[in-house]
């Protein structure tokens, strides 16, 4: 095993923010929207203000409660669901009372997985000829109900259905104002106000933003928006944050009142990436100019670097194999003891993994295995078969406590360095024998942070093919709920599946993780299962972290599904898997060694 990975073509800067339970400036933001729209339609029924007043500040109110809604459809107005789906539907009531949150944020979300797309909003109201632009965002809300018909047999069948019923009950409201005759205050509290609205609110989200820049094809985010600097405050307070909409765009579920801080925390990395900077005034900024200007964050005091830690000698160490456990139909867990002159040698990082050297009928044979949890003084690694592998059938097969292998010392970049004073949400994605790190990584993360937890989803043939189930449902009652297990059983002969145990059914995947510490389900965890899980209790908004192994083929289609579900790429950490099939090349092996591998068979 070795290197790390994710989605997305550059590599980002970690925001560096955690987003709470609920976001109070955004539940601050609804009320004071809600109350704005109150106020603007009391004065205007009363008759103390004239109308142009009241249409005004029930505009404003309109932008204000987009705003929220904008915030719902990233899963940004906190880490639960029920408040981003209430925040969403009632913010949509004041923006658009016809037009359900459920589609609208499926069509923005497009724009933030395609921008440039033919499904890009952003392209249709930012990139026009002048003469277009105030009409076309007057009617922006046309264009959504045009491109959302054309992919309504597509849309999951409980989406259409609220859409449908809102839009009815919303007509059938405005049609019954009407014959009551009230059709004049219909006009003047909702209808012109909600109109103009929407006008500010394209050109805030989207005009302002976008304009003049290129469509931006591909997953490459760093070119679509614009990070406007200067006059932080009033802009600021004008665009509730969208000067720095650029942050929105490479951390979608970073709340509004925070863009600003991301961008100074990170600034210098941006910056290198080569991301668009113009003043709010309108004026293109070179990285150069910008970091030479009066608006560029100053530079905290230059810290003297650390010394690096001293480099350990990469050698083969020849360790006493203790114990070969049977930890599944096809896999052993074997356990190193550690001398105590090469504890240090041996230190690791959670996740980490050692290469094993030995002759196998005269080939000299080198595989790597992730460590699992052990003891201080103690190695132990978990090898599982592979058809026609050599190295793998010796060690499941032959090995005895008592024999010796060669070691190398840990080493790996897939790794978790657990902080007491953390608080975070990790989720590992594993199937066969790419357990081992995740279950390292997750067993002394959750020793070490008392706050965080993890979901694991586990993916085999079998049940008597699981490598360490027994330790994983050991860890999951000891960290009492901390550690979530889903299992997916591909093989749909398994005798687990035919005795019924536990095991959910595909509709019921999206709930799995709130019923028990544990849980099993039939077949394979697919893309459409995956989605469904990033949809609800594994929203990006709700993880912190996330680790892959797993074969290719499904590492792939992880990696690919969390891009469009818009988790970011430095928040996703993959760990490919080396196959037990081919020998050592013989010229590597010379250039490795001090002394002659261990002879197996």
């Amino acid at each position: 095993m070795a290197g790390t990975g994710g989605p997305g073509a550059r590599e980002l800067p970690a925001p560096g923010v955690s987003l709470p339970s609920i976001a109070g400036p955004t539940v601050a933001l609804f009320a004071g929207g809600g109350a704005v729209w109150a106020l603007g339609a009391w004065l205007a029924l009363a008759g103390l203000a004239p109308l142009w007043l009241t249409i005004g500040l029930q505009s404003v109110a309109t932008v204000l409660l987009f705003t929220v809604a904008h915030e719902a459809m990233h899963h940004a107005a906190g880490r639960l669901t029920t408040v981003n789906a209430l925040l969403g539907r009632l913010g949509m009531l004041f923006v658009a009372a016809y037009g359900a949150f459920p589609p609208v944020r499926h069509l923005h979300l497009e724009h933030h997985r395609n921008p440039g797309g033919r499904a890009d909003v952003a392209g249709w109201t930012a990139r026009a000829p002048g003469w277009q632009l105030p009409l076309r965002w007057l009617t922006v809300d046309f264009w959504f109900m045009w491109h959302y018909l054309g992919r309504l047999h597509h849309r999951p069948a409980r989406e259409v259905h609220e859409t449908t019923a809102v839009a009815t009950l919303a007509i059938a409201a405005m049609c019954t104002a009407i014959a009551s005759g009230h059709g004049w205050e219909l006009l003047v509290l909702y209808l012109v106000p909600q109109r103009i609205g929407l006008a500010l609110v394209v050109v805030l989200f989207d005009w302002f933003p976008h304009r003049g820049l290129p469509a931006c094809l591909g997953p490459d985010r760093l070119q679509v928006a614009w990070v406007h600097v200067g006059r932080d405050r009033l802009a600021g307070a004008l665009t509730l944050g969208q000067n720095y909409h650029l942050v929105h765009h490479l951390h979608p579920a970073i709340p509004f009142y925070r863009y600003r801080q991301v961008w100074r925390r990170n600034v210098e990395a941006y910056l290198d990436l080569g991301v668009p900077v113009r003043t709010f005034g309108g004026r293109e900024l070179s990285a150069a100019e910008y970091r030479s200007s009066r608006w560029f964050p100053p530079r905290p005091a230059a810290v003297p670097p650390a010394e690096p830690p001293p480099r350990r000698l990469r050698v083969f160490h020849s360790l006493l194999v203790t114990e070969v456990e049977r930890v599944g139909a096809d896999a052993a867990a074997v356990r190193f003891a550690v001398p105590d002159e090469l504890a240090t040698t041996f230190d690791y990082v959670a996740g980490q993994h050692v290469t094993v050297r030995a002759l196998v009928d005269g080939v000299p044979l080198r595989r790597s295995y992730a460590l699992c949890p052990a003891p201080p003084g103690e190695l132990r690694i978990a090898v599982k078969r592979v058809e026609r592998g050599p190295f793998s059938t010796v060690v499941t097969h032959t090995l005895r406590p008592g024999d010796r292998l060669d070691v190398l010392p840990p080493s790996g970049d897939f790794t978790l360095e657990p902080d007491p004073r953390r608080s975070r949400h990790y989720v590992g994605l594993a199937a066969g024998s790419g357990l081992p790190p995740i279950l390292t990584m997750f067993a002394t993360a959750l020793d070490t942070e008392p706050h965080s937890r993890a979901t694991l989803l586990y993916v085999n043939r079998s049940g008597s093919t699981t490598m360490l189930a027994e330790e994983v449902s050991a860890l999951a009652k000891r960290f009492d709920g901390r550690l979530r297990v889903v299992h997916y059983r591909t093989d749909e002969q398994d005798p687990e599946l035919r005795k019924g145990r536990d095991f959910q059914p595909v509709d019921a995947i999206s709930e799995v993780l709130a019923v028990t510490h544990e849980q099993f389900v039939r077949g394979r965890l697919d893309t459409a299962r995956l989605s469904a899980l990033l949809d609800g209790r594994l929203h990006p908004a709700k993880v912190d972290e996330w680790f892959v192994c797993a074969p290719r083929t499904l590492a792939e289609h992880t990696l690919h599904v969390l891009a469009e579900h818009d988790v970011p790429a430095e928040c996703v950490h993959h760990e490919p898997f080396d196959v037990d099939t081919q020998p050592e090349p013989v010229a590597e092996l010379l250039t490795r060694r001090a002394d002659p591998p261990i002879r197996l068979s």
